[in-house]
């Protein structure tokens, strides 16, 4: 009796282990997650978690993703279930650190519900994929006032960037005030007394304009933007400074600019040893400076423009001329940027950006590389096989003379730079200026102020000022302006992020959750390199058999027209037939390979399937012979 109560108690208290067990799995331990990838694709940066500790309002997370359609749908479609998984998986990750502040929904929105009508109406990008069924894939991020801002859809192409602009949202929704952006520049970027009615009635009439640059006419579509006079002596009420080519700017501006920086304010300067835009525009003037640099303040902020120099790359220049008497050919100083420049840095800024146009572009050095209060970020560079070349004006008119001067290197040379931390200031004994009275006469006064940051703040500097002019960034097409390239997203990236906080300048691009095995490369290669060999042998015939109707053509005359087409005919039949022939010698190949990855993927399939059953049985077994073998000694 006894024995049986006995029992009945374990078998209470092992149900209750059980529950417990699984309570403490399902809620407890729901956060103890181990990141084995790589690069640590579900693990969120540093930038992104102080971001969501700071949140002290609720926001909810609407994932929109059509699950139901996509298993309907065809093989390609059903592959984003992989990415949908990723995000929601990522998305989880952000509740977990949000201090209970952002909750996820996943919404499946099936056709004819309150679901698919609300995602609509958010904007999200919808397909239709048959007369009921539409696919969406979206996020809604809003919060308890109705401020809500989309991403319409999540392309897998852009999942290096997937938590920057997840981070980014957030910090949006929490932020939405409209930011300041003042332009300070030797070049007319912004013309402000130039309204959008006055310069179409100018142009009806015939009569030239002198609009501001669409690169300008863009920021002012997500930005309040004004300008900054170059005699200023203080820069305040603007979130970011944009400073564009500052040629010889006065010691007060120079003083404006270090006092705005040491306050927190941000910065965006494009700075250029040579700037062919200011050549045009000077009509080629000589004696004027076509340079534009911030040395003194560079100095202080950790970077500096080598002086006379530009950097090249043979391997990424560019197919153009100096003049339209030259025949086209390859330039140094024109540099085609693509993801070989931005790629390995890693930055959303520049990440995955891959067609950029740099003209005369400098070279950009770091002057200490062990800085205490501040860090600096690469964000685009030549190849490992690019260098700095020096340069006189009278060489620029000839390819030739920069070709024999340029040696490759063999390390990159950097573009563009950001740097974020706290900033020493260059006039630390102020600055001494000329102002009139009131008698209007003039008098020196000492302007002082910071010697040193009061706050965080992030400065990004471009070697190139010539690459966001309308000329190299823009195409005219009958349907309006369109990009020519990435100029200005590379432009607008950099804005957005000093529109943001310090530790959203700090999250970094990851690399990619669905990579290939290097076995399945290898036997993909392999099937590709034979298959280039029939597609060859194809082509090879399909060419010989045109030369041979080509030179059938030229035998044609009135006497012999119907023996020439019979001929074709014939040849056009033989030749059918080979290539019939040929392509099922492909399709072989091809299925061959495929076999081989399709052979491997069931390989790993039942070993996995099979592995941890296994694996049980056999310390089932290995358990048992020990139990038995203690009983036995026992007895």
């Amino acid at each position: 009796m006894k024995r049986q109560t006995g029992n009945y108690i374990i078998v209470t208290l092992s149900a209750l282990i059980m529950v417990l067990t699984v309570y403490i799995g399902t809620s407890w331990l729901k956060r103890v997650k181990v990141d084995m990838t790589e690069e640590k694709l579900y693990t969120l940066s540093d930038g992104s978690k102080t971001i969501l500790g700071k949140l002290n309002t609720p926001l909810t997370l609407k994932l929109y993703y059509s699950k139901t359609s996509a298993n309907k749908g065809t093989e390609g479609l059903r592959t984003f279930n992989n990415y949908f998984f990723y995000v929601r998986d990522l998305l989880e990750e952000y509740v977990a650190h949000s201090r209970n502040n952002l909750k996820l929904e996943v919404i499946d929105p099936r056709p004819d519900t309150k679901e698919e009508e609300d995602a609509t109406t958010f904007g999200l990008k919808k397909f239709q994929l048959t007369e009921t069924e539409k696919y969406f894939f979206g996020l809604v991020v809003e919060n308890n006032v109705g401020t809500e801002k989309v991403i319409e859809f999540f392309d897998p192409g852009q999942q290096e960037n997937l938590e920057y602009d997840l981070t980014r949202l957030i910090y949006s929704v929490i932020n939405p005030r409209k930011k300041k952006v003042g332009i300070l520049s030797s070049l007319p970027l912004l013309n402000e007394k130039l309204t959008p009615y006055m310069a179409q009635l100018m142009k009806m009439q015939g009569k030239p304009t002198k609009e501001s640059w669409i690169i300008t006419k863009l920021m002012k579509e997500f930005y309040n933007v004004s300008k900054v006079e170059d005699d200023t002596e203080k820069i305040s009420g603007l979130d970011i400074l944009l400073i564009a080519h500052p040629k010889k700017l006065p010691e007060q501006t120079l003083w404006a600019i270090d006092q705005y920086v040491l306050g927190g304010g941000k910065v965006l300067l494009f700075v250029d040893p040579y700037s062919i835009v200011d050549n045009v525009l000077s009509r080629g003037r000589p004696g004027g400076e076509k340079k534009s640099n911030l040395k003194k303040l560079m100095a202080k902020w950790g970077v500096e423009l080598e002086e006379g120099k530009l950097a090249g790359d043979r391997y990424l220049s560019g197919i153009g001329r100096m003049n339209a008497r030259m025949q086209p050919q390859r330039l140094l100083p024109l540099l085609e940027c693509d993801q070989r420049c931005t790629n390995t840095h890693k930055d959303a800024i520049s990440y995955k950006l891959g067609s950029m146009t740099f003209l005369y572009p400098g070279s950009l050095i770091v002057l200490d590389k062990e800085q205490k209060e501040k860090k600096i970020y690469p964000l685009l560079s030549t190849t490992e096989k690019g260098n700095s070349y020096k340069f006189s004006t009278w060489k620029l008119s000839d390819p030739k003379f920069l070709w024999d001067d340029f040696k490759e290197g063999n390390k990159s040379v950097q573009l563009g730079y950001k740097i974020v931390g706290k900033f020493e200031s260059a006039f630390p004994e102020g600055v001494q200026i000329k102002r009139k009275g009131k008698d209007k006469k003039e008098k020196e006064v000492l302007l002082t102020g910071l010697k040193k940051s009061s706050k965080e703040t992030a400065i990004i500097v471009f070697s190139d000022v010539d690459f966001i002019h309308d000329q190299f960034s823009f195409k005219t097409t009958i349907f309006g302006v369109s990009l020519n390239n990435d100029n200005s997203t590379l432009v607008l990236n950099s804005l957005e992020q000093l529109s943001g906080s310090k530790e959203l300048m700090e999250v970094r691009s990851k690399g990619r959750f669905n990579r290939a095995f290097d076995v399945v490369n290898k036997i993909e290669f392999e099937s590709e390199a034979t298959t280039a060999k029939k597609v060859a042998e194809i082509n090879t015939s399909i060419e010989k058999f045109e030369k041979e109707l080509e030179q059938l053509g030229r035998m044609v005359n009135e006497g012999n027209i119907g023996l020439i087409q019979n001929e074709g005919i014939k040849k056009k039949k033989e030749l059918t037939k080979r290539i019939a022939l040929l392509k099922g010698e492909l399709r072989d190949v091809k299925r061959k390979g495929r076999e081989k990855i399709e052979e491997l993927g069931s390989n790993l399939q039942y070993l996995n399937t099979l592995f941890m059953p296994s694996l049980l049985f056999i310390f089932g077994i290995f358990f048992h012979f020990k139990r038995k073998k203690g009983i036995k000694k026992d007895s």
